[in-house]
């Protein structure tokens, strides 16, 4: 019987997710925008505990995962600043958590497999959101800490986020304050190294793993 991991990798689930919520939510009607964020958030919050898998961290990511969830809730159906700061906190140490985890899994992993390449997908995305988060916070703080008016367009952060990870620099949302663009230029470098990083390391795996299968062909070649 064919494994559930098998049919339908792990990290599938959460890449899914956070495409869909990177491209749907900003194109949401502004008044239903709030709720259909939060519901495909998430969606990207249990697709995380799915992909965590049964990981020693699961129990922590578990627990975690709830007050995310609490949190979120409780700002959007109360709508209370302080609660809404708190809500984003904490959603920025469950990303943070969960970058943690993909990153370490992969660099533990010997073998270049479909979930392998998934994982690596999800973890960059999850750096934009990561950073989304943290942009969002800086500018409920201090308002003005960017141009382009995103606290009035919904997805405003995870665009700009994606704009400054990917280092495609468009312009039109601009980190105005003194602590807004040393983050943002922090968030261009990590993208690069990232893909740097991790290119290297899925190419050397899966040259390492050709090479093996190559030496065992010629010794089994030699053996009979």
């Amino acid at each position: 019987m064919v494994s559930l991991e098998k049919k339908f990798p792990p990290h599938a689930s959460l890449l899914v997710g956070l495409i869909v919520l990177f491209v749907v939510a900003p194109i949401v009607p502004a008044h239903r925008a709030g709720f259909v964020a939060e519901l495909l958030f998430d969606g990207v919050l249990l697709a995380g505990v799915y992909s965590v898998g049964p990981s020693p961290h699961r129990r922590w990511f578990v627990v975690l995962t709830v007050l995310t969830l609490g949190a979120r809730w409780g700002q959007e159906l109360l709508g209370s600043g302080a609660l809404g700061m708190s809500a984003l906190g904490v959603t920025a140490v469950w990303l943070l958590y969960a970058i943690v985890i993909i990153t370490t899994h992969l660099f533990r992993r010997s073998d270049v497999t479909l979930d392998t390449i998934l994982a690596a997908v999800v973890s960059y995305l999850l750096i934009a959101a990561l950073f989304a988060t943290v942009f969002e916070m800086m500018e409920i703080q201090t308002p003005g800490s960017f141009s382009g008016a995103p606290n009035t367009v919904p997805g405003t952060f995870s665009y700009f986020s994606l704009v400054c990870l990917t280092t495609m620099g468009y312009g039109d949302v601009v980190p105005l304050s003194s602590a807004a663009r040393p983050i943002a230029a922090l968030e261009g470098v990590l993208g690069q190294m990232y893909l740097a990083v991790m290119i290297a390391r899925l190419v050397g795996l899966n040259t390492a793993a050709a090479r093996s299968a190559d030496y065992a062909s010629i010794s089994e070649g030699t053996s009979v």
